[in-house]
């Protein structure tokens, strides 16, 4: 049976930075690292839409990123 160990995760914001001059969508990419493994989805929502606040772009793409060591 295969077992694993958490190592990190972090949080990946996506905000929309306009348009380019062909009329594409440009974003703009921020994370944060050291997010606790038990950080639960509405915690780390309320935690990215207090960070947006902070800034003017709006927010598109929110994820959260874990890093496991798996072994046997």
């Amino acid at each position: 049976m295969a077992n694993s160990n958490f190592k990190n995760a972090s949080i990946r914001l996506t905000f929309d930075n306009g348009v380019d001059e062909l009329g594409k969508p440009k974003k703009k990419l921020k994370a944060y690292h050291n997010v606790s493994d038990s950080a639960a989805a509405t915690e780390v929502f309320e935690t990215a839409r207090v960070l947006t606040d902070f800034g003017m772009k709006p927010l598109i793409n929110l994820e959260k990123q874990s890093n496991l060591s798996i072994y046997a």
